[in-house]
């Protein structure tokens, strides 16, 4: 009979410490999901900025549709390893894609087409229920593989006269701001620009001294540096660069990424670096808050991309 009451009473001891421990393991996950929903997670807020000049041009660069969508695809991967990592029912992450220029001849058409494809690419996570939420989540690599192909079928088969030049300098003197930067708590923006570094717009040719709103293959600013052996401290005593913004940036990552020097001048690559990474740094980005990379195979910039963003967003 003791034996009895024994067993029965470590039976009830077994249940209460068990009954005790899930209601400690519940508040402790409630808890967590509470945390999480409040906000104390970074959320990413990236936007892709595409440079429409020439060098998408099928008869002038054939291969660098493919190399931009790899590349944009590759960020949608760990924009969603991103998201799986902190529970995608927690997600307000935003991404979206533009192009600048605006191709301003494309018939009415065509604008309409390319505007909706763009804005099929445009997902803003904390607008969204759960269901949506995971439902994007699991249909956002194929929308965007999908209307990237659209896109540049598009972008990279338009008249030579339709490509105007890069007029990037002028996004980031009256856009930037607006497009790119969320100022809420938690939010990590992150600009990707996809172009071959050669900032040139027909439209936008000024310079003050020894400063340019453009750089091209043939500008003198970047051609009197090919053969010079101290080009780099030159460069810094006469103060070249792009003509300074006022731009407060600070609250910005950017990877500007694809750039490609001229066959005949690899060294290029190293002049624009050195012109982009001054214009970043005067618009107070921090030097390990971007990123330049020059147009390679994808899986060589692969781990580089990836890298930059899991640090931002987990550092």
């Amino acid at each position: 009979m003791r034996n009895k009451i024994f067993i029965y009473i470590n039976i009830i001891i077994a249940i209460f410490l068990f009954a005790n421990c899930t209601e400690n393991y519940n508040e402790s996950a409630e808890s967590q999901i509470k945390k999480n929903i409040n906000g104390d997670n970074k959320h990413l807020n990236v936007t892709i900025l595409l440079d429409l000049s020439d060098r998408i041009s099928s008869n002038k660069n054939p291969t660098q549709s493919y190399k931009d969508i790899e590349f944009i695809l590759n960020v949608i991967d760990v924009f969603k390893k991103v998201l799986e990592a902190k529970n995608v029912g927690n997600s307000k992450d935003r991404i979206k894609l533009l192009y600048y220029p605006t191709l301003d001849k494309l018939n009415s058409e065509l604008y309409f087409k390319i505007s909706s494809l763009t804005d099929s690419l445009n997902f803003k996570f904390d607008e969204m229920d759960l269901t949506k939420r995971k439902n994007v989540f699991h249909s956002i690599k194929k929308t965007y593989e999908e209307n990237l192909k659209n896109l540049y079928s598009i972008f990279s088969n338009l008249p030579e006269n339709y490509y105007q030049g890069s007029d990037l300098f002028n996004y980031f003197k009256h856009r930037v701001t607006n497009d790119c930067i969320d100022g809420r708590k938690n939010y990590v923006n992150l600009l990707i620009i996809l172009t071959d570094g050669y900032l040139y717009s027909y439209d936008n040719k000024m310079n003050i001294n020894n400063r340019y709103s453009y750089i091209g293959p043939l500008s003198n600013h970047l051609t009197k540096f090919r053969n010079m052996i101290n080009w780099e401290t030159v460069f810094e005593t006469e103060d070249y660069g792009f003509i300074r913004l006022n731009n407060d940036l600070s609250n910005i990552r950017i990877i500007a990424a694809e750039f490609n020097p001229v066959k005949d001048h690899p060294i290029d690559f190293d002049i624009m670096k050195k012109y982009w990474s001054k214009w970043f740094e005067e618009q107070q980005i921090n030097k390990s808050n971007y990123l330049i990379l020059r147009t390679d195979h994808i899986s060589q910039n692969k781990d580089v991309v990836n890298n930059f963003i899991k640090k931002i967003v987990f550092e």
